[in-house]
């Protein structure tokens, strides 16, 4: 399945983005606003910004917005079932 070339277009997702600065909450880098912002493919597959739980399903994190965060995909998928705890949440 390919990925979209572009973030959520929703207000949440913009909310979390301006509290964030468009920054990874894991790693604190920048994440690309689009595909196209980036030089190929492959690296929008794992810096994309997506949806990151906390405290994670996994481990009985719920699933509402005050438990979520933007990370980069490839932080996101390196966290797994750790809590963010020392890997930062940006304060929003």
């Amino acid at each position: 399945m390919s990925q979209s070339i572009s973030p959520p277009n929703t207000e949440f997702f913009s909310q979390l983005w301006e509290a964030q600065s468009g920054c990874c909450a894991l790693c604190g880098g920048p994440m690309p606003q689009s595909r196209f912002a980036v030089a190929h493919a492959s690296i929008w597959k794992r810096r994309r910004p997506t949806f990151d739980h906390i405290v994670p399903l996994a481990a009985g994190g719920p699933d509402n917005p005050d438990n979520l965060q933007l990370a980069h995909a490839d932080c996101n998928k390196r966290k797994g079932r750790r809590q963010a705890g020392s890997d930062g949440r940006v304060a929003t």
